[in-house]
């Protein structure tokens, strides 16, 4: 089947459909046993839905593809041993940026077909895996309305990691996307942030034994960042905060760039059954016991250096920061940091050299190092982790950006 002969189920390469329907297509496409890839796009973001004779294999979209793999894989990592962080660490290095042997499967993909073959996940954990990056990928795509799509014949995945029957499958994504619904207008997005409003009114609609937890949580992580750190669903937090968000005792702010290009839950007219009645249905354990962690961050702009600490407005991280790298490694031995971020282009000594003084160092031996970078070329990549860095962040960044690098290097 080609593009050409699939135009029988109305989808014509590079049309605007004025009617949509992202199930109808599905439908279509299983009954007719297609084998290939629909791709769809929309508002710059592209969702690439990968089928074999019907059966529903892969889905993902264009934005931060290899970030919502390493959540999934940080909630795994709670249950499955052999999902360590230099094990994660290392994937990502392998397969996000580098030149991939097969350009057309998605990077993450193939990042969970070398856990299989490395015997880090078993089969039954990746097809769990892809079935759940399934659900999220299509909890956005079930939402569009009109978009460019064409369908393209397709036989590069020899290991099928999962396939599903699309028909029940869709089932299963819509009485979830109907619970998000539920929660409408005040929830829209699982990109959104809510923030804790630490006003005395509002803090007495608040239980005091939350008060704390909330506290240390809502400090600028999505309800899918929150997923991760707190090791919960994230359709479960939404239901959790709704009635805070309702009295106001917690405020939303609207998805980062470039989230905010995905479409966004509307409201759901039909009665809500998907609210929890009981003050504390979710595990909120891992903010009770949660540890402070320590931050050094040197970069010789002071700017730079406001914009990182605002960025990491939160009471689990106590941060220090320095604008001269010669004086840095003293007050780093002193500090002892959890984290350390370095800039890499600062007079006297730069970020490279600072990276490898550090990395001398007995006790930064296996503290993760992040270099900030202006530059995305694979040289300085390449550089940074010669001289010791655990990774890297590219200018400019979002909050989302280093709240993600936060996340994977110290939950």
């Amino acid at each position: 089947m080609n593009i050409k002969s699939y135009q029988e189920i109305s989808m014509r390469s590079n049309e605007i459909l004025p009617k949509f329907s992202p199930a109808d297509i599905l439908a279509k496409i299983s009954g007719s046993e297609a084998t290939g890839c629909l791709i769809v796009s929309y508002n710059s973001v592209t969702w690439r839905i990968y089928f074999h004779s019907g059966e529903l294999i892969y889905a993902h979209h264009s934005l931060d593809s290899f970030g919502r793999l390493e959540r999934h894989l940080r909630r795994l990592s709670y249950r499955i041993p052999t999902l360590t962080s230099p094990v994660r660490n290392k994937v990502r290095l392998k397969f996000e940026n580098e030149s991939q042997i097969n350009q057309d499967l998605p990077c993450e993909y193939q990042a969970i077909s070398w856990l299989v073959e490395n015997k880090v996940l078993k089969d039954s954990e990746a097809r769990k895996l892809v079935i759940s990056l399934i659900r999220e990928v299509f909890e956005s795509f079930l939402l569009l309305k009109s978009a460019n799509c064409e369908f393209v014949e397709q036989t590069d995945f020899e290991l099928q990691l999962a396939r599903l029957n699309t028909d029940n499958f869709l089932i299963i994504c819509q009485q979830r996307i109907e619970a998000w619904q539920a929660l409408a207008p005040l929830i829209s997005s699982p990109e959104q942030r809510p923030y804790f409003f630490s006003k005395n009114q509002s803090q007495r609609r608040i239980y005091p034994e939350n008060i704390e937890k909330f506290s240390k949580l809502l400090r600028g992580f999505s309800f899918r960042q929150l997923a991760v750190v707190t090791n919960q669903d994230e359709l479960q937090i939404a239901q959790y905060i709704y009635k805070f968000i309702e009295n106001r005792s917690v405020i939303l702010r609207e998805p980062e760039s470039p989230f905010d290009k995905l479409p966004q839950f509307e409201e759901d007219k039909k009665p809500s059954q998907y609210l929890p009645e009981e003050e504390n249905p979710i595990n909120l354990r891992s903010a009770e016991r949660a540890k402070t962690y320590k931050l050094f961050c040197v970069d010789d702009s002071p700017t730079m250096l406001q914009e990182i600490s605002r960025f990491l407005d939160n009471k689990r991280l106590t941060i220090k920061a320095m604008t001269e790298s010669k004086k840095a490694l003293l007050e780093i031995i002193r500090f002892k940091p959890d984290i350390i971020l370095l800039d890499v282009g600062m007079p006297g000594i730069d970020g490279y050299q600072l990276c490898k003084l550090i990395r001398n160092h007995p006790l930064f031996k296996n503290t993760p190092i992040i270099m900030v970078t202006g530059h995305k070329g694979l040289i300085d990549r390449a550089k940074a982790r010669v001289a010791g860095s655990s990774d890297y962040l590219t200018k400019p960044f979002t909050q989302s950006d280093l709240l993600n690098m936060v996340i994977r290097y110290l939950t």
